[in-house]
């Protein structure tokens, strides 16, 4: 990659943009995703929301929601009287989270086949292991 020279969009005209490497890993990213017909959404890193969009974005209620936030389970601010969260908090949030789901899961499938559970499993008349 680097023989070849700096990362550049060129349009159909020719003129060439060279992006710096951090733009052209965005973009390449970007590509990638939408190939695969996912979506894609570029926010700013300051982006704020309301405690309603973060319930909705983390799958809870906005009291549940709000109990994390007064228990300090993320940082928050007041615009009067109402909270506001940064996206940016709430979606490392959604991570830890799946991380630590994901991690429990692996340790319950480690015990279930330590304990030789998974040995038991019968498959149900007409099932499929799919």
């Amino acid at each position: 990659m680097l023989d070849l020279g700096a990362p550049a969009l060129v349009s159909a005209s020719g003129e060439r943009l060279v992006v710096p490497p951090t733009v052209y890993e965005v973009l390449r990213k970007v590509v990638e995703l939408m190939a695969h017909a996912k979506p894609v959404t570029i926010l700013l890193d300051n982006q704020v929301v309301t405690t309603q969009r973060a319930a909705d974005l983390l799958g809870m209620s906005r009291p549940f929601f709000i109990k994390l936030l007064e228990i300090g389970a993320m940082a928050h601010h007041r615009v009067g009287n109402q909270r506001r969260v940064y996206l940016r908090d709430v979606l490392e949030f959604a991570r830890k989270r799946d991380e630590e789901r994901q991690s429990a899961l692996d340790r319950l499938s480690r015990q279930a086949f330590e304990a030789g559970l998974y040995d038991r499993n019968e498959m149900p008349e007409g099932g499929t292991d799919e």
